[in-house]
């Protein structure tokens, strides 16, 4: 070691001439051991190593020399003069005689390196959430995928650019939304999404089904499963699976299907219900789906959806008004089949100054559809003859016949009467007492309409009272009602037997401050007695709007009577649910898309549950649009 580095080291360490070494790790090193080997502490980084070319990194009570050059980061023993000074002679040997402020200039460098690459990476995580959610907008909206990048983006970069300017619209601009991008941003938050679902329902004590399989554009038969569970204290409606059947629809092939997606991930004998159509193939007794679930889950009760029930029982008509309703399938086919007679039956309606402009065309399996239809062709009626006299058609008489048209009214106003009902059966979340209440005022009001009619009370039927006027009904248009509203409470009957009621010994489970119901057990009583009376539950039952979140708040202190409560709430009564589903699917899967995999773009657009950015944002490396 030459002089001048030994008198640096000297310097450094705060010796004197003739003091010795040993006694230099001593003063350094306070507290240590004396005994200490040399070279065991932590060394101290000086701002005079920058003339070195090094800087320090790490942590600050042991850190580390990092040159400024290349970015090497050495040990810190290599803390000393000459060990920095032996790295720049030998990596950097043309940078030695460098001064200070070249070694400041390059640290300068190398910090705006460092923050250019935090702020690249923070950016680059913001702009991975972005598209995540974005993916996710698209996914619920049921739009094409190649709208993120035709359509959001410009878009986004056009407002940006009007309202935060020009340097955030260039940011925006670097969120990648192509089209195969977006799908596979979707199909990893479907994957999470299903993820927190199965976890969701092996968390629940039970669980309910509703099934229905229908086709989608390219006649591929599909099958939609949707789950009803308990999750912090309420019940919860989820999307469980949708699955495609490759050849048959038979029982065998839709549980054979839902098995294979159910086995290793829930256990079948948790499933307390299941909620079909009336399909043979879902309620056939020896073979359908309903047979088969019953060998794997011997507690699951199956229901008749409801509004299947209520559109079989409103389909019988007597010939007389069935005729009617055939002649109106007829007027409209003859003009909507047509394009032609399409835009000159527009024209007529603009000339003539019609509320509407064209006809509804009527589908059985469309639920509304008969009501609707039958409700335009009377508001068109004028049109309508004097559209089909011009084209010579038979069918322009009937709009000459009273008695025609006042069947026509009749009809229109039974349906929307029906129709209404339909609309009080639809949507989420609806319990078995909701649907039975509304069954059976409907019940009750076809009995009542049928004693006004008697005696010659026409009054709920608005369009039949508007077209007669003052005028009494003919008494072959009287009994004509009669005998359809009776025929039709007959038919509610046969659909929804008062033995089947639900509400004659489950009322407790509605109103458990009630009256308290004989047909319990001994404890399943005690318990029901003591709920009775206790004030906090009380307090809370009038306080909630959902009947199963009050009876899973009970569940704690009484266990048995909540858990009957709950298996009878749990079960849906409908399947409106994957009725929307296929409405959904219908929309998402059109004729340009019909190579899409529909499952997880379904998953994303109809799930409750909100994706988990963060764990999907760290899941994936943070990169920008090229």
């Amino acid at each position: 070691m030459s002089k001048k580095q030994q008198t640096s080291l000297e310097s450094f360490f705060g010796l004197g001439k003739g003091e010795k070494r040993s006694s230099i790790d001593d003063n350094n090193d306070p507290g240590s051991n004396p005994k200490k080997k040399k070279g065991s502490f932590n060394r101290r980084y000086e701002d005079s190593y920058l003339k070195f070319g090094f800087t320090q990194t790490g942590d600050s009570h042991a850190p580390n020399p990092l040159c400024v050059v290349c970015g090497d980061k050495l040990s810190n023993e290599s803390m000393k003069p000459s060990k920095l000074i032996r790295h720049l002679e030998t990596k950097h040997p043309t940078l030695k005689n460098k001064p200070l402020e070249f070694f400041e200039r390059k640290k300068q460098e190398q910090d705006s390196q460092k923050l250019m690459l935090k702020t690249t990476t923070s950016v680059n995580v913001a702009l991975l959430r972005a598209l995540y959610r974005v993916a996710c907008q698209i996914a619920k909206s049921k739009k094409p995928f190649t709208i993120g990048e035709e359509l959001i983006l410009p878009s986004a970069q056009d407002m940006c650019d009007e309202v935060l300017g020009e340097a955030a619209a260039k940011k925006i601009g670097s969120v990648p939304l192509s089209a195969s991008t977006v799908q596979r941003r979707i199909n990893d938050i479907a994957e999470d999404i299903e993820a927190q679902l199965l976890q969701r329902l092996k968390g629940s004590p039970w669980f309910a089904i509703q099934v229905d399989e229908s086709t989608d554009v390219e006649n591929r038969a599909i099958l939609l499963v949707f789950v009803r569970y308990i999750f912090e204290e309420d019940v919860e409606e989820d999307l469980l699976c949708v699955l495609s059947l490759p050849t048959n629809t038979t029982g065998a092939e839709l549980f054979r299907a839902l098995d294979g997606y159910v086995s290793g991930k829930l256990d079948w004998s948790f499933c307390i219900g299941v909620c079909t159509d009336g399909a043979a193939a879902m309620t056939g007794r020896l073979s359908g789906f309903t047979a088969r679930l019953s060998e794997v889950a011997p507690d699951c009760e199956h229901t008749h959806c409801v509004i299947h029930r209520e559109m079989l029982a409103s389909r019988k008509l007597s010939p007389e008004l069935n005729a009617v309703l055939n002649d109106v399938v007829k007027m409209v086919n003859f003009i909507k089949a047509h394009a032609l007679n399409t835009r000159l039956f527009e024209q007529l309606c603009e000339e003539m100054n019609a509320e509407h402009k064209r006809l509804l065309l009527h589908a059985e399996v469309r639920w509304l559809s008969r009501g609707k239809s039958l409700a335009r062709v009377f508001e068109l009626r004028e049109p309508l003859q004097a559209f089909l006299a011009g084209k010579q058609s038979d069918l322009a008489a009937h709009f000459s016949d009273e008695h025609w048209v006042s069947k026509l009214a009749y009809l229109c106003d039974i349906f929307a009467l029906l129709n209404e009902l339909n609309l009080t059966l639809q949507g989420r979340m609806t319990t078995v007492f909701k649907v039975a209440d509304k069954v059976a005022a409907f019940k009750a009001k076809l009995d009542q309409w049928g004693r006004r009619v008697d005696k010659g009370v026409f009054d709920i039927f608005h369009l039949l009272v508007g077209l007669l006027g003052e005028t009494e009904p003919a008494p072959a248009l009287s009994q004509l009602v009669r005998n359809h509203l009776v025929g039709l409470s007959k038919e509610f009957d046969r659909y929804f037997p008062a033995s089947r009621d639900p509400r004659d010994k489950n009322e407790w489970i509605r109103n458990p401050f009630a009256r308290i119901p004989d047909h319990l057990s001994v404890q399943e009583e005690a318990q029901l007695i003591e709920l009775a009376n206790d004030s906090g539950l009380k307090t809370k039952f009038d306080q909630t709007n959902s009947l199963p979140a009050f009876w899973v708040n009970a569940k704690r202190e009484y266990p048995e009577i909540a858990v009957k409560a709950l298996k009878t709430l749990l079960p849906f009564p409908t399947t409106y649910l994957c009725e929307a589903g296929f409405s959904a699917m219908t929309v998402t899967k059109t004729k340009l898309r019909n190579r899409l995999d529909i499952s997880n773009t379904l998953r994303v657009s109809l799930s409750n549950i909100t994706p988990r950015w963060d764990i999907l944002a760290a899941g994936k490396q943070a990169q920008g649009s090229h």
